[in-house]
């Protein structure tokens, strides 16, 4: 079959969760299927096409349009007068639509898959240009990252704003979602959630696939807390903030050996310029396995954002103990206490690291358990076979 794979973002080389999500899935339905690669340049990568070395360029014909897709206040306050959504107007630009619309008048295609609902707003010159069927890459349930947002904002204003935003991306995604020929979901909970939506269309739960690589041969830090994120996200930097506000010093003048390590592109200044004793910061690293390699527990405790944490699944495949909520867990397909470690509260948080820090068995039984886990769930080569069939149903 002949695949276009529209982007909201450039897929590789992987500079966060989102594109190597993307990326993976170029190279899974790369193996047996022809792929062409349109993504939107935005400002937050600043990409360079020398980057797209020959092998990459051969296989994919890649191309970029650059977009600004920066929030701009004027926009923003002209937008409140309007019932549209400013998330999905950010990602619409008339260059990117006629590039695409010639692309769809020069090749034909079975399936066009559109990662996000942010580029959903091409659908009708998809629709008008092409018969490929269109199949939503659903990322997460975006509506949803946005109101668990405005449910954390303690300023009024910032919370009436986010709630509205919210609310205006939940009806644009509640209407677009019935326009698309499958929908392809990367969790159970968001593939329950588009059914409930009246979704009648094929709706799959199709989880970020991984090439399943050896596990790095290091001397493991026992001590060595690392988590790794980009910081232009906000769920994130929220993450960094909760640990280092409510979580970090009592853990530090518990165990005053342990080593916070923080990674990440993007980082803004409050996190460059931190200066707390045990908390490193690396900032954006090349080498995410690298990075991770040396460390033994992924903290990250998120009470935002949504669909499922690509790092997560790395951290686990290299036998890392991840540690974090229930919010950070969903749609990884494992056992409390078994794959990972949950806690809800600082002082539950706390018990589980310590007792992490104390028995080193426990941690490498977990890690072994994870590994295997996504071993069997989430490797690769499963995930293209269950698309496969998914694009030959259609």
């Amino acid at each position: 079959m002949r695949i276009l794979q529209v982007c909201n973002k450039i897929p590789y080389p992987p500079k966060d969760g989102g594109s190597l999500a993307m990326h993976q899935l170029s190279e899974s339905m790369s193996r047996g299927h022809e792929v062409k690669i349109l993504a939107m340049d935005t400002h937050k990568q600043q990409f360079d096409e020398i980057l797209w070395d020959e092998a990459y360029r051969k296989k994919f014909r890649p191309e970029k349009i650059f977009m600004d897709t920066r929030v701009k206040a004027l926009d923003a306050i002209i937008n409140l007068f309007s019932d549209k959504s400013y998330h999905i107007e950010r990602f619409y630009s008339k260059e990117f639509e006629t590039r695409l619309e010639k692309i769809l008048k020069q090749e034909k295609f079975d399936i066009i898959q559109l990662e996000s609902i942010y580029v959903a707003a091409y659908l009708p010159v998809i629709r008008k240009q092409s018969k490929a069927k269109v199949v939503l890459r659903a990322h997460n349930i975006e509506h949803l990252i946005w109101k668990r947002l405005a449910e954390g904002a303690t300023n009024t204003l910032k919370h009436k704003y986010l709630s509205l935003l919210a609310e205006r991306l939940k009806v644009y995604e509640d209407n677009i979602l019935k326009d698309f020929d499958a929908i392809a979901a990367i969790t159970p909970g968001d593939a329950s959630y588009f059914r409930s939506a009246g979704v009648t269309a094929p709706v799959v739960h199709i989880p970020f696939g991984i090439d399943m690589k050896p596990v790095r041969n290091t001397h493991i830090n026992r001590n060595a807390l690392f988590f790794i994120g980009a910081m232009d996200w906000i769920p994130n930097q929220e993450t960094v903030r909760w640990i280092l506000d409510n979580l970090w010093d009592k853990l530090h003048a518990l165990h005053p050996e342990v080593v916070f390590h923080i990674a990440g592109r993007k980082m803004p200044r409050w996190m460059t310029e931190l200066n707390r004793a045990g908390v490193v910061i690396t900032g954006e690293v090349p080498d995410a396995g690298e990075f991770m390699a040396d460390k033994s527990i992924l903290l990250a405790p998120f009470f935002s954002g949504g669909g499922m944490r690509v790092k997560f699944i790395e951290a686990m495949s290299q036998k890392k103990t991840v540690i974090t909520t229930s919010i950070g867990a969903e749609g990884i397909a494992g056992r409390d206490g078994e794959h990972f470690l949950l806690a809800e509260t600082v002082p539950g948080m706390m018990a589980i690291l310590d007792k992490c820090l104390h028995n080193s068995d426990f941690t490498d039984e977990i890690g072994a358990n994870a590994r295997s886990l996504v071993a069997d769930k989430y490797d690769s080569k499963r995930i293209a076979e269950k698309l496969g069939a998914l694009y030959k149903g259609l």
